[in-house]
């Protein structure tokens, strides 16, 4: 059970939570919990929203690739609830379900296109590593452009500040959900 209540539009909310549940339900449709459980800090639940759906759905990256993205961050953030739903966003648009497998289970990127190879690296280097490699940065950047690095950047660390959210409040995904293959152990 989340350490807090899921907000919703009641008087059991302040008036500038429910401002923003309001405006995250009519612009994203639903209320993802990341966003939602932000509106308790009113104008950062709005604005991490409309950052999210942004990333998501209105920059140079097709959604195959942004999802791979996501589902990189969300392995490197050992995010459950967020690998569940955005592996099944993710094969609706087109990510192989090869690469999925790869990023899961850390394997080697030899099998992954060339630009799914890409992604997955800069992805495994940005959080994970303590730095990324000026030959990642560049490959990624003559790939994708200035334009597509910030977003693929953006996308990876915004799905990363989501994970952080649901692991304070405990959200945890449902029991039925696919999960992420236990990490090995070194």
């Amino acid at each position: 059970m989340a350490r807090l209540p899921f907000p919703s539009d009641t008087d059991a909310y302040s008036d500038e939570t429910r401002a923003a549940v309001r405006h995250i339900l009519s612009t994203r449709k639903s209320m993802p919990p990341p966003s939602t459980y932000l509106s308790y800090a009113g104008q950062a639940g709005v604005k991490l929203s409309d950052l999210l759906d942004h990333l998501r759905n209105h920059t140079s990256l097709t959604q195959a690739e942004s999802e791979l993205a996501i589902c990189t961050a969300a392995r490197a953030a050992n995010a459950d609830y967020i690998w569940n739903s955005h592996v099944k966003l993710g094969l609706a648009a087109g990510t192989r379900a090869e690469a999925i497998h790869i990023v899961d289970t850390y394997g080697p990127l030899d099998s992954l296109t060339p630009d799914e190879a890409l992604i997955v690296r800069y992805g495994r280097e940005l959080l994970e590593s303590p730095a990324v490699s000026d030959e990642t940065f560049a490959a990624v950047r003559k790939r994708f452009g200035e334009k597509g690095l910030m977003e693929l950047t953006a996308i990876m660390s915004a799905y990363l500040m989501n994970a952080t959210i649901l692991r304070a409040v405990q959200h945890e995904a449902a029991p039925d959900a696919r999960r992420l293959t236990p990490r090995k152990k070194t």
